[in-house]
């Protein structure tokens, strides 16, 4: 686990968790997601080293140490079994059992689940009183690493603070597309579809991408209902497969924009921060309730339901 190089790469997330634990602002549950090999896990690890770490976690100290190799007796971990392909209802329900039981040392006691998204229901759901209610009345915090948010319950994510941990290589690919002309929203839009220079290319220049772009930015500025109505009549023939894959990865990406606002380095979307500040006005837990409305709906394509009908019930429950 190379955590070093990882956190660099990530930095800003780790600022921003550093600071929280300065502030006294840390959640007692954490959903970290993104792609796989962006650094959730080294991250995890790190954050259990902000509690105990004499020197907000520098990662080389002997306490520092303990928790990365594993052997931090308030620290737990729990993953994908080798012979395993997901989190089983066994290992939540020992690590429970696990917590049952007094630390001999103090302080917080921590756990992190990796792979909550391969878990099924039932064992997602055995965890919602664990999150809630700390065994021996003992602080805790929880961090679940996923790849896929859409395969996790509804009820574990609104009770975490979602961490959207980008591709390490986003920046790079729209630092390029800048350098080829392309617009900043463009070179934003196109980062959520591919990592790959030619396909970001050649993708911007499809009519079906052009329209798809048209029609997001118009969403974004939809704010009665009799006015997303007519958006939805109006449009409802462009509403294909391709359409709602890039709007609801696009839709996603901007409501994360609108939970980091603080941290606007790592904004997607910086040529729409006039837009997320207006968002941002809006009550945090309507805006949470919306944004798991939208995971939601975007899990619906990959199961071949009707586009337009996803957009519909996303237009009929937003406004």
């Amino acid at each position: 686990m190379d955590i070093k190089n990882m956190i660099e790469h990530q930095k800003h997330i780790f600022n921003m968790l550093k600071q929280n634990k300065q502030n006294d602002r840390l959640s007692h549950a954490y959903l970290f997601y993104g792609e796989q090999g962006v650094g959730k896990k080294e991250m995890a690890y790190a954050l259990a080293c902000l509690f105990y770490c004499p020197n907000d976690a520098c990662l080389s100290c002997e306490t520092c140490n303990t928790i990365l190799s594993g052997n931090h007796l308030n620290v737990n971990y729990i993953g994908i079994a080798e012979s395993k392909k997901l989190i089983s209802k066994e290992q939540i329900t020992d690590l429970q059992e696990e917590f049952s039981k007094t630390s001999l040392v103090d302080g917080y006691r921590i756990y992190i689940v990796d792979g909550i998204d391969t878990a099924s229901a039932s064992a997602q759901n055995s965890l919602l009183k664990f999150i809630e209610e700390p065994q021996n009345n003992t602080p805790t915090i929880g961090i679940f690493i996923a790849t896929d948010l859409a395969n996790v319950v509804s009820t574990i994510v609104s009770r975490c603070a979602l961490v959207h941990f980008p591709s390490l290589d986003r920046k790079k690919l729209i630092e390029f597309l800048l350098d080829e002309g392309f617009s900043d929203m463009d070179a934003s839009l196109a980062s959520l579809l591919t990592n790959n220079i030619g396909e970001a290319k050649s993708l911007i220049e499809t009519k079906e991408y052009q329209r798809s772009k048209t029609l997001f930015l118009e969403f974004l500025k939809l704010n009665k209902k009799k006015d997303a109505i007519l958006f939805f009549i109006q449009n409802q023939s462009d509403f294909t497969f391709e359409f709602g894959q890039m709007f609801f990865k696009w839709l996603i990406a901007f409501y994360e924009d609108i939970f980091k606002i603080d941290d606007k380095e790592s904004l997607i979307f910086t040529g729409l921060y006039d837009k997320i500040l207006l968002y941002i006005k809006n009550d945090y837990k309507a805006l949470k309730q919306n944004f798991e409305l939208i995971l939601h709906l975007y899990s619906k394509i990959e199961f071949n339901v009707s586009v337009k009908n996803i957009v519909h019930e996303l237009i009929s429950k937003l406004f």
